[in-house]
């Protein structure tokens, strides 16, 4: 049904213009415009490009639009956008420096500190999935992309400070734990839930309004057309949906970390 549904859109509309030009332009800016890195220049670079790429598939694919109709498809955009690309790009960005302004170097510094990080992107993560604000962000094209750009910059922050903030290995797995262990209570009340808890993958009215601010002004599908598309249980949407996320969110922060640990390690034997 998905499928059949996502045939009846323009090219246009699953696949965002905006955000593959915006991917575009930071690909050249990042190549062509930012000074050439020390040391691992093409690793970097590529990092950088399957980034930008996973990022794209999150929020310019018609990944979006099956996040509308799914709860576990939300889940998967938030996976490729907060735990997949933000790392890559991280991993993958250029040293510039900024301590010739204090306050942007302050305000940096501040904004990556661990625990401040972490604090920032577990607002965001609740802020946006309390079911009042996540069923009004739905149907507000405005507020839903906010709160993606929310989550993903204060992702962008979590991942610089436990990759180069962070020092000590111990510490680096320390955040990381913590950070998944804050979300253990939000996925167990979803996965324990006996009922949808978001309306907008369950009430007829909110799921058309959810759907229609991304659909062109000249389409316009019958309610019968949107109600066909509403047996997905949202009560399994949930409990797969939730954990899909933090499973695999576990699996990537340990592989992340393991690399960051034996990069690290290479590089205190080969100067030693």
């Amino acid at each position: 049904m998905i499928e059949i549904f996502l045939n009846e859109f323009h090219f246009s509309t699953l696949w965002n213009a905006g955000i593959l030009l915006f991917c575009l332009l930071y690909i050249i800016g990042y190549f062509f415009i930012l000074p050439v890195s020390d040391s691992g220049g093409m690793k970097k670079g590529i990092l950088t490009i399957l980034g930008v790429t996973t990022l794209f598939l999150a929020v310019g694919s018609p990944i979006n639009i099956i996040a509308r109709l799914t709860f576990q498809g939300h889940m998967i955009q938030l996976m490729l956008l907060i735990v997949i690309s933000s790392p890559l790009l991280v991993a993958g960005w250029k040293p510039i420096k900024i301590n010739t302004i204090s306050f942007v170097h302050t305000c940096v510094d501040w904004l990556t500190k661990p625990w401040f990080s972490m604090l920032l992107l577990q607002i965001f993560f609740y802020g946006y999935h309390l079911p009042v604000v996540f069923d009004f962000a739905r149907i507000e094209l405005y507020w839903n992309h906010f709160f993606l750009l929310g989550l993903f910059s204060t992702s962008i922050l979590f991942w610089i400070s436990i990759l180069y903030k962070v020092k000590v290995s111990e510490k680096r797995w320390l955040y990381a734990g913590i950070h998944h262990l804050l979300l253990i209570p939000y996925f167990l009340f979803l996965y324990t839930a006996n009922e949808g808890v978001y309306r907008v993958y369950s009430d007829i009215t909110l799921f058309m309004s959810a759907i229609e601010v991304c659909l062109p002004v000249e389409i316009n599908f019958p309610e019968q057309f949107y109600a066909s598309l509403l047996p997905f249980d949202p009560v399994v949407h949930q409990q797969t949906g939730v954990v899909f996320f933090w499973i695999s969110s576990c699996l990537i922060y340990i592989i992340v970390l393991f690399c960051k640990q034996s990069v690290h390690e290479g590089t205190v034997l080969s100067h030693s």
